[in-house]
């Protein structure tokens, strides 16, 4: 690929060529002024009884020539060739027998008479000649002298932006912040690099966090389907090989609980898969009491014979929340699942009210059988089942609950429900407040 010019040697070329722009300007206004010197110079030369034309008009330069008129008009005296009459006073150029004169015609010595006092102007010419070509010459030294400094001053000014380049080759990971300094420019430049680099890591987290929430998703469902995958297996070759089995419809029943265990732990991976995936956006604001009474009615038609109870949120809960709000929704469901399914409650109760931090709390109470205390941490893990556990189930529940408090900057905690079941306590972060 072709490389344009360095920014050093467009910078001195753009010196060198203003240097030359200005150079020009100033040579042309120079040789104006030089030569309309020289000429008002010359004129005042001209000036009968100057030193130049003293005496009897006799002139001690070769190059002056002065002719003397009578009252008539008639010539008297001759010094050089003889000069053309021209308006009295004003200075005239004219060409006596190929020779350029700068005359000057004033009144005699005696009433009537004209004397006209001329001179070559080559000497003129060469002294301006001489003069342009000394201004030529300091302008080509300026040409050269500026295109000089470009380039020594380019170089020192570029340095910071070649050690930034220099610095940006060697990054070898996306974390490291870009520094600069020297200019503005650099630095500007520096943290525009740092903030790309952010975005490309924020971008690389995201990328690595999707990779292993796969990888996660993989190593969980082949360690949680296997035992109701080989069950399945198993009955459906007991009733292959025995078609006539008096216990078929029990066996079918396994097969079905089966089904439906291998389905619910689908589902619950999928969801616990798309919540380690890191949330791109801020999210949307949610107003808390909108975000529990769709919860009450999520509920509700999971569970047609549960009472669900909404509260008032607490004078100082906040209004609203920057969430996910199928996340949130998706978290409170599965706490009411856990009240249900383990608990075997027949009341739930949902609230939320303001943190010690700010932030919101979202809490499930219920009236069910509750959980041990010294079992509370851990039922908050994957695949672990409290000792009361009462159905079915994958031990993803809280395991969800608790991944959906994490990405909104939080925590969940249990403990004793006033009713004397278990509190699920899901707290977003003070950020998340509206």
């Amino acid at each position: 690929m072709r490389r344009s010019p360095s920014l050093r040697l467009r910078v001195a070329l753009a010196s060198a060529l203003s240097a030359t722009v200005v150079v020009v300007l100033v040579g042309v206004l120079a040789s104006v002024l030089l030569a309309r010197e020289q000429t008002e110079r010359l004129d005042r030369s001209l000036v009968p009884g100057s030193p130049a034309v003293l005496g009897s008009f006799a002139s001690t330069r070769a190059d002056l020539a002065v002719t003397l008129r009578g009252p008539g008009g008639t010539v008297r005296r001759v010094s050089g060739p003889e000069l053309p009459l021209s308006p009295v006073g004003i200075p005239t150029s004219v060409t006596v027998d190929g020779v350029d004169y700068r005359v000057r015609t004033a009144p005699g010595p005696t009433p009537g008479s004209l004397v006209t006092v001329g001179a070559t102007e080559d000497d003129t010419r060469a002294r301006v000649a001489e003069r342009e070509r000394l201004v030529a010459g300091v302008g080509v030294a300026a040409v050269a002298l500026a295109a000089g400094l470009g380039w020594l001053l380019a170089g020192r000014a570029v340095l910071p932006m070649r050690r930034l380049t220099e610095q940006a080759a060697t990054l070898d990971d996306t974390t490291a912040a870009v520094r600069a300094d020297g200019s503005r420019e650099s630095e500007e430049l520096a943290d525009a690099l740092s903030a790309m680099l952010a975005r490309l890591h924020a971008e690389q987290e995201r990328s690595t966090a999707s990779l292993h929430a796969a990888r996660d998703f993989a190593a969980a469902a082949r360690h949680e389907l296997r035992t109701p995958l080989t069950a399945m297996r198993t009955d459906l070759e007991v009733l292959r090989a025995h078609p006539d089995l008096p216990e078929r419809d029990a066996v079918l029943d396994d097969v079905l609980r089966a089904q439906g265990r291998v389905e619910a732990t689908l589902t619950a991976l999928g969801q616990l898969a798309a919540g380690d995936l890191p949330d791109a956006g801020g999210g949307e604001a949610v107003g808390v009491a909108d975000l529990l009474r769709l919860a009450a009615e999520d509920a509700r038609r999971a569970h047609p014979d549960l009472a669900v109870v909404v509260e008032e949120p607490d004078a100082e809960a906040p209004e609203s929340v920057r969430a996910a709000l199928e996340g949130l929704r998706m978290a409170l469901a599965n706490a009411v699942v856990n009240a249900v399914r383990h608990g075997k409650a027949d009341t739930v109760v949902l609230g939320a009210h303001r943190g010690p931090d700010g932030g919101a709390v979202l809490t499930v109470d219920d009236d069910g059988a509750g959980l041990p205390a010294d079992e509370r941490e851990a039922v908050l893990g994957r695949f672990v089942r409290g000792s009361t556990a009462g159905g079915p189930g994958s031990g993803l529940g809280l395991a969800l609950v608790a991944q959906q408090a994490a990405r909104h900057g939080g925590g969940v905690r249990l403990e004793e429900a006033p009713g004397g079941g278990l509190r699920v306590s899901l707290a977003l972060g003070p950020d998340r407040a509206g």
